[in-house]
Parts: structure tokens; sequence; C-alpha cells
């Protein structure tokens, strides 16, 4: 069984895609916080309850390229999660 995802960042056409990737010295396994979302994260996501379908609409990079969910951002000890695509989509 697989416990990966990969994220990428689109443009608003979809014919860029890039990954979004950690910051560089970020180990293996680290949990990724939200900013302003505090909370241990859900043990299991029940792939019957399309969970990550009604946060993919509030998933984006902003200006910088950093991935973000309603405005916060994915957040390492290192630093956001960020794509060479600023101001796009992310699922």
């Amino acid at each position: 069984m697989s416990y990966g995802m990969v994220l990428c960042a689109s443009n608003e056409t979809h014919d860029a895609v890039d990954p979004i990737v950690p910051p560089e010295g970020v180990p293996n396994g680290e949990a990724v916080m939200v900013e302003g979302f505090p909370g241990p994260p859900l043990e299991e996501v029940n792939p019957k309850k399309k969970l990550l379908e009604k946060l993919f609409p509030d998933m984006v990079t902003d200006a910088a390229g950093a991935a973000c969910y309603k405005g916060a951002r994915f957040m390492t000890s290192k630093g956001p999660f960020t794509s060479a695509i600023a101001g796009g989509h992310v699922a």
C-alpha cells in the first residue's frame, strides 16, 4: 500500500505542470503543516469521502510559488513547499 502523493502546480490552461517540492534539507517523513491549521493529522483518509476533491479548489500557489490552502502556506521546519509556477492551481 502506498502512503505517498505527488502534488503539482499547473497554470490556468493546464499546459504547464511543475511538482510542489519541499525546501532542501527537510528530512524524509517530516510532517507538513498548514499555517493556522494546528492539530494532529488524520490517521486515515477514507477515499469514499472524497476529502481531497473538496480541498483542491482552495489549493493554489501564491505569487512566490509557495503552495497554499486558503492563503496559508504548506510549511516544513525549513520553510514552505514551492513550485516554479506562481499563481497556479495545486492538485
